[in-house]
């Protein structure tokens, strides 16, 4: 099973939290947690160290976390930062509605 969470905008210092708090509501019980961001227009390093520890903690929880939909600037930034590698990055699927979850844990 898969959770899709779809973002919009910036990932930054101001919304981060916001998304740290859904995922936070999240059980990722080893499944797959999709972060969409084809809708993202930037990342930095707060938004990057936030993605980092939740590859982790999706591996604690022996699930797995893709990204789909990089635009040019987050991946200029992963490549940038050497952390590409780290993650599974797909191509963006169909569009989830922005701010939705798809398929959630229960």
């Amino acid at each position: 099973m898969q959770t899709t969470i779809a973002l919009t905008g910036e990932l930054d210092l101001e919304t981060c939290p916001q998304v740290t708090a859904v995922t936070d509501a999240l059980q990722l019980c080893g499944r797959t947690l999709r972060m969409d961001l084809s809708g993202v227009t930037f990342i930095g390093s707060t938004s990057l160290n936030m993605l980092l520890s939740l590859r982790l903690r999706a591996e604690v929880e022996e699930g797995t976390l893709e990204l789909a939909g990089l635009q040019p600037q987050a991946e200029h930034v992963l490549a940038l930062t050497g952390t590409r590698e780290l993650f599974r990055i797909r191509p963006s699927d169909a569009p989830v509605a922005a701010g939705s979850v798809a398929d959630a844990c229960r």
